[in-house]
């Protein structure tokens, strides 16, 4: 019986800007397949999420699929849309949540850091990269907060981006590099039984 482990978050969970074989998510399901892991990979990762569509949709998108395993992260689409950090907080702590009723094994993605010159010039030009930028360290404490609370695992990968340009195609979303270098922390932080 193959083992549900459901991914729910925003473009850099979907594998923006890469091809989908080159994602990190697709790389999780070859290696756990070369590895005799037996679990069914759902991406549930859409292009300009929010939290708030995140939980929009949770139910019907994760909960119904029965998970064993759930992982999540989102809050940098929130925050180019000037929403407090409270509110992705709020958003992520009520999918924990709803999370517990099937699983335990909830993991808790902290989104990378941006750099917003590159972000400026080579995706969009957006005013609220400075609020983004500024904002997201203070998004990892308060998750990290969250997660110690509800006794849920957590991957660092604001922490993971920085001093690591190289792995950015924009600024925002990743290359070909970033993802194997998101595959292996991944991988690193999480335990498949």
């Amino acid at each position: 019986m193959n083992n549900n482990f459901i991914l729910m978050g925003d473009s850099l969970t979907f594998g923006y800007g890469v091809n989908k074989n080159n994602s990190w998510v697709e790389y999780l399901k070859n290696y756990l397949i070369d590895n005799g892991i037996n679990y069914t990979i759902v991406n549930k990762g859409i292009n300009g999420n929010t939290t708030t569509d995140m939980l929009n949709r949770f139910t019907e998108d994760v909960i119904s699929l029965n998970p064993n395993k759930i992982f999540i992260m989102g809050g940098t689409n929130d925050l180019l849309c000037n929403r407090p950090v409270n509110s992705i907080v709020d958003n992520i702590e009520l999918m924990i949540k709803e999370s517990l009723f099937k699983t335990k094994d909830i993991t808790i993605g902290i989104p990378p850091r941006i750099i917003k010159e590159d972000a400026k010039r080579l995706f969009v030009p957006s005013l609220t990269y400075d609020y983004c930028e500024a904002n997201l360290p203070k998004l990892k404490e308060f998750l990290i907060e969250l997660c110690n609370n509800y006794k849920v695992n957590f991957i660092d990968f604001y922490s993971l981006t920085v001093n690591n340009n190289f792995i950015y195609m924009d600024g925002i979303h990743f290359n070909n590099e970033g993802h194997k270098v998101f595959l292996d922390e991944f991988i690193s932080k999480t335990i498949f039984t």
